[in-house]
Parts: structure tokens; sequence; C-alpha cells
């Protein structure tokens, strides 16, 4: 089994005062299957890292992250940005100030949709209305 990592699960681990810290750690035995997350996911853990905690923190999870994780380059997809314009423009709609679907979020379903992987684990229930994600933690 494949899993992509979302930041909502990382961060929940990271610190042990996120509200679903209890849950991400009963997931936690998911992290010794094949786990994935992409740039984009990268950027989001070490910016909140960074914030939350401090510069050390944020390097440290960045070894951490890169040494126990695939990170996929979604860079690599074929008109990338283009793709996920597309799908973050689907799920957006005209109702952009009703949800917090992010761009980020958007790439996160062309990563794994390009990389054949069905299971996402996160706390952010925006990924609730993406039609073939398997989503596990909410």
């Amino acid at each position: 089994m494949k899993y992509f990592l979302d930041t909502s699960f990382i961060m929940a681990l990271v610190l042990d005062s996120d509200a679903n810290y209890n849950k991400a750690v009963k997931l936690d035995y998911i992290l010794n299957e094949n786990c994935f997350i992409n740039n984009n996911v990268l950027n989001e853990v070490l910016t909140l890292t960074g914030r939350k905690i401090n510069i050390d923190s944020a390097k440290e999870i960045y070894y951490n992250l890169i040494d126990s994780f695939e990170v996929l380059d979604e860079y690599d997809i074929l008109n990338y940005n283009s793709e996920n314009l597309k799908i973050f423009e689907k799920y957006i709609g005209i109702n952009s100030n009703k949800t917090k679907l992010s761009f980020t979020d958007s790439s996160i379903i062309l990563t794994m949709k390009e990389f054949e992987i069905d299971s996402l684990v996160t706390f952010d229930k925006e990924f609730k209305r993406i039609e073939d994600i398997n989503l596990i933690g909410i």
C-alpha cells in the first residue's frame, strides 16, 4: 500500500499541542509503509515548524522527512502548473470563499493521481470532497 502524507498529519505528529496529536500517534504505524510527500508539503511543514517551534526544529524535521519518505517532485509532472490549476478551479469553483482547499492541496491530488497513490493520511476535512481518494485520519 502507498500512502501520501498531508501537512496536517505531519504537523500533528510534530506538535504534541496539536488538536489531532492523539489521532496522529494512533496512525503512526503507517510510517512503516511506503509513504510519500511532495515538495509543496515539505515546504508547508518546514514553514509551519519554523514559525511554531524554531528554525533548528525545522531543519531537524527536514532531514527526518527526506530520510524517511520519498519526496515526489511534482514538477516532473507534464504541464504541472496548468494541470494543478484545473484541479484547483474544479474544487474551488464559484465558492472560493467557502473552502479551505489550497493550491498545495490541489498539488497533492494531482501528485497522487500521477504517481498512482490511492490513500491520503490527513486531518483536513476539505479532502472529503475529492472522489477516488481513500482518506485515512478523518
